[in-house]
């Protein structure tokens, strides 16, 4: 699936505030997130269907957002180890990225 960068210049304060009143958020599959907190640029999650907590580093997801073309969730991999596809999400929710 190809994406469209809505704000491919955004700052990482200006990233920061759009992501971290995030509550909750959608993988591109379809799984639930519930976020747990932001803390030191952490964004701590749980995945509804599991119970599973996860964290991810909103600056890797940032520098993922401003570096990537191609958004296959496997792209995400050298910036937030094992959180790809929540990553996408969270994109996808806060506007970042559209699909085409």
């Amino acid at each position: 699936m190809k994406y469209t960068k809505t704000e491919p210049e955004i700052t990482y304060a200006e990233f920061y505030s759009a992501a971290s009143p995030v509550k909750h958020f959608k993988s591109l599959t379809g799984k639930e997130y519930d976020v747990i907190s932001v803390k030191n640029d952490i964004m701590t999650f749980v995945r509804k269907a599991t119970g599973e907590i996860w964290s991810m580093s909103l600056k890797g997801v940032h520098q993922a957002y401003l570096t990537l073309i191609d958004f296959k969730t496997a792209n995400f991999k050298a910036f937030v180890p094992r959180t790809h596809s929540p990553a996408l999400g969270l994109l996808l929710h806060i506007g970042l990225l559209i699909k085409n």
